[in-house]
């Protein structure tokens, strides 16, 4: 059976580099995953003697970096020979800058590099995953508990960039408005990324019309003086027969909802964008 081997106490390098070998290098999928003392290697034979065995960040091998004091990770080293083994299933362009981000995040964890991170003396710093994993084996938990956290924690991340990369494409095909608060976006697309990406370029708020469903969900930014509560009105005199949420705030607009069922809206994204555009409490 194929064997990854790993350090004890796995940090995010170490987690990153096995994620890296399971989830993208052909017939690895299955692999158990054994954990040793750093600088160890099972048996004490060689760390590369073994096809079937693979020491990431660990043994001294190809796929570990503690030899060099070079800017370096094994999950960068991981990276680069799971890509020379894939053998004619190369990755597709969005998978591969997904999974460079997500390297060069571990590499700069791994090289101290979070010390200057914008975040790094703020409470929001230790939600970071490589603190979280850490955080696992600080409270007693087993290398298997916080290889396990890792793991589950990076298929998320890498399915969160990816819709980012996807938002920020995406967005360039959207209709720009303008409202009473500020320019606007409304856009078709079942990305639910788009609208926090909207926001972060400066929207005032993002309409998004799910192409799949007809459902809309509206957003707008906190910092705008926004209240969509005519909007609301105008959209429910307009098509009662749809379901429509407003938040408090009256800067939230939903009309799908992942905690109840709604009825989608029947009104066009070109309607809701003139329904904004001239209904409004100011």
């Amino acid at each position: 059976m194929k064997t990854i081997v790993t350090h004890i106490n796995p940090d995010l390098d170490a987690v990153a580099s096995v994620w890296l070998i399971k989830r993208f290098l052909p017939g690895w999928k299955e692999a158990k995953i054994e954990f040793h003392p750093i600088g160890e290697t099972i048996d004490g034979q060689p760390a590369d003697s073994n096809l079937d065995i693979l020491h990431v960040d660990t043994g001294g091998g190809k796929l570990d970096h503690h030899q060099t004091g070079e800017y370096l990770s094994a999950a960068k080293l991981c990276f680069d020979y799971l890509k020379t083994k894939r053998e004619g299933e190369k990755l597709s362009p969005l998978d591969e800058q997904a999974l460079s981000e997500i390297v060069e995040v571990a590499t700069q964890a791994d090289n101290a590099r979070d010390l200057k991170w914008q975040e790094v003396d703020t409470p929001r710093f230790d939600f970071y995953l490589h603190n979280l994993i850490s955080g696992i084996r600080g409270l007693a938990g087993s290398d298997k508990e916080a290889m396990e956290y890792g793991l589950k924690g990076l298929d998320a991340v890498f399915h969160n960039i990816k819709n980012r990369i996807r938002a920020e494409e995406e967005i360039k095909k959207g209709i720009e408005f303008e409202t009473p608060w500020g320019k606007a976006l409304g856009i078709e697309s079942s990305n639910q990324e788009i609208s926090w990406e909207g926001e972060k370029k400066g929207y005032c708020l993002v309409v998004r019309k799910d192409p799949r469903t007809g459902a809309v969900r509206i957003y707008a930014r906190y910092d705008k003086d926004v209240n969509l509560t005519d909007a609301y009105n105008k959209v429910r005199e307009l098509d009662p027969e749809s379901d429509w949420f407003l938040h408090a705030t009256g800067k939230i607009l939903l009309n799908e909802s992942r905690c109840r069922e709604m009825r989608p809206t029947k009104l066009s994204l070109k309607q809701i964008i003139e329904i904004i555009s001239k209904a409004f409490t100011s």
